[in-house]
Order: structure tokens, then sequence, then C-alpha cells
């Protein structure tokens, strides 16, 4: 090859270098820019989660998973009205009645949002069966006002089988024994004021009769030794 073949190979070389150089040049600004956004944008998810304390409570919590601040957080529960209140459900409130004004990343929210078993359908004695499956939309705005929102499906079953969600809190098991015994004791008491109706008619005469405890028993005498 001459020397004319090696220059213009040179340039074809060249030139794709420098095509190269400027689509990289692209993608990197293109991601600095994504990380700079995604540095100062929020996101709020809802989700439930046992309590700490292992009682049998579910709590409700509203998240910021993402990294930047969230601002004027407000939600709203898409649910059955009637079947929140037959599972008694603890969160009245469906709406937020005011946005929650900031929200920091890597902050949460948490609220006591039901008793497990109750949740499961245990309602008394009967048995309604689980809470159905409702949704939890959260909107936001981030530090600059661009708006967001985020919709989370949740169902209580995807606690089925864990260990201690559907058993009754101990406080609660001592409050129904508690109950129960108070319900014979007054059975009890309906049966014994039969007894106390009885009049007393023993005589003078009578072997044995009553003694009030306040009544000292009497001393025989005794003869003075010989």
């Amino acid at each position: 090859m001459d020397e004319n073949h090696w220059v213009a190979l040179a340039t074809v070389v060249s030139a794709c270098a420098t095509v190269a150089i400027a689509v990289l040049t692209i993608l990197l600004v293109c991601e600095n820019r994504k990380l700079r956004k995604a540095g100062k944008e929020p996101q709020v998810i809802a989700y439930l989660v046992p309590h700490l304390d292992g009682n049998g409570a579910v709590n409700i919590v509203f998240a910021n998973v993402g990294m930047g601040l969230a601002r004027d957080v407000a939600f709203r529960i898409d649910c059955d009205d009637e079947d929140f209140n037959s599972h008694h459900v603890l969160m009245h409130a469906r709406n937020s009645a005011a946005p929650i004004n900031t929200l920091p990343a890597g902050e949460k929210i948490v609220a006591l949002f039901g008793i497990g078993f109750e949740l499961f359908g245990s309602v008394g004695e009967d048995q309604i069966g689980p809470l159905k499956p409702f949704s939890v939309r959260i909107d936001f705005s981030d530090i600059d006002g661009k708006k967001g929102s985020t919709s989370t499906a949740i169902d209580i079953r995807q606690f089925e089988g864990l260990p201690g969600m559907m058993n009754k809190p101990a406080l609660r098991e001592i409050q129904d024994t508690l109950k129960s015994m108070n319900n014979r004791f007054e059975v009890l008491a309906r049966a014994s004021d039969k007894f106390v109706r009885f009049v007393d008619v023993t005589a003078l005469s009578d072997k044995v009769r009553q003694v009030r405890k306040s009544d000292r028993p009497k001393r025989s005498p005794r003869k003075a030794p010989q």
C-alpha cells in the first residue's frame, strides 16, 4: 500500500474514534442527567407490615423509597367500605384529611391498620373470610413542584400461613377469659339468690342453730377443785 492509502485509512480510523467518543459523551451526559433526576425524585408507596411488638396488630406504612424529598403527600384508599367495617379496620379515614407537608427520602409514616385475626375474618364467633383486596393511591410532588403518583394493590392474604398473624393477642385472650368467668359468676349469683330467700325457723329447743360470728362462745362453769 502506498502512502496515500495509509493516510486515508488513518483518516477513517480517526473519524470512527471521534464518533465513538462523541457517542460515549452523549451517553455519559444522559446518565448523569438521570442520576441528578433520580437524586431529587421521590417515590412514595404504601404497604402492610406486622406490628413490631408481635401483638397481632397490622400496620400500614407510607414510605418514601425514592432519593428526593416528597411534598404534599396525600393518599386515598379505594376499598369496599362495608367490608372494611365488618373486619373492624381501625383506619377509619379512607382519605387523608390534609396532605402531609414533607416526607424526606428514606422516611416513613406508620399507622395502625387493624388486628390480624379480625382482618382474616375471625370476628366474634363468625368466620366471614379475609379482607378483600384494596388499592392505595398516593399523590405527591418533588422539591421543584413536579407531581407524581403511585398506586399499590394490597391483599391481606399475603400474610396467610405466617405464625402469629391469625392468633389473638395475649391481652385479648385474657379479656375473653375474664368475660367468660364473669358470665359464670352471674349464673352463680342468680342461683345463690334462691338460697338467700330461705327463712331461718330454728327454735331454742333445736340442737343446731345459727350463730353470728360476733357472738362469743359461752364458757361452761368449772367446778372449784376440792
